[in-house]
């Protein structure tokens, strides 16, 4: 399991800070190093369950494919590049994952607009 931040520990519970966006894509690249084989992405999201959802997840992977740091295999799985791979799923995914960067400097969304005043 991934911890984050922990800022209080006690023999039944662990309490940690989840990872910022900006601190996640070290954090899945750590955890592939740790399983030391390739991963697919629901096993990447089990072992952050707790800390950081499914999308930010997702957002982590994609701009670390965009970056080159870990690369998709034939049958959906990721891992570091010149990491042994076997397949171990049989069907191929069917489309595979857009490498995209995360924007530290996002533009602000509106989705309605502020009354006029």
């Amino acid at each position: 399991m991934v911890n984050g931040k922990v800022i209080h520990e006690d023999n039944d519970v662990i309490v940690a800070i989840a990872p910022r966006d900006e601190e996640l894509p070290d954090m899945v690249l750590e955890a592939i190093k740790k399983k030391g084989r390739p991963m697919y992405f629901d096993e990447i999201v089990k072992e952050f369950s707790g800390l950081a959802g499914e999308d930010r997840v997702r957002k982590a992977v994609n701009h670390l494919l965009a970056l080159k740091a870990i690369m998709e295999y034939p049958d959906g799985s990721l891992g570091l590049p010149g990491m042994k791979w076997e397949p171990r799923r049989t069907r191929k995914r069917r489309r595979k994952r857009t490498p995209k960067l995360m924007s530290v400097d996002q533009e602000p969304r509106f989705y309605y607009l502020p009354p006029e005043q």
